[in-house]
C-alpha cells in the first residue's frame, strides 16, 4: 500500500516537472517500478556473497 502511494506521488510530482529539464515519462516510470527489482537484486547478491 505504501509503495502505491509512493508511485501515485512521484506520478503526480512528474506532472510538475516543467519540459525544459529534460526529464521524461519515462524516466520517472523506471524510478517507480524499477527500484524494487533493483534493490531485490541487490540484496540478494549481497546475501550470497557472504
Amino acid at each position: 500500500m505504501v509503495y502505491v502511494a509512493g508511485v501515485i506521488l512521484l506520478l503526480a510530482v512528474c506532472t510538475t516537472i516543467d519540459s525544459k529539464e529534460k526529464i521524461g515519462f519515462d524516466h520517472i516510470l523506471i524510478a517507480a517500478f524499477g527500484w524494487p527489482i533493483f534493490t531485490s537484486i541487490m540484496a540478494l547478491r549481497a546475501l550470497s556473497n557472504r
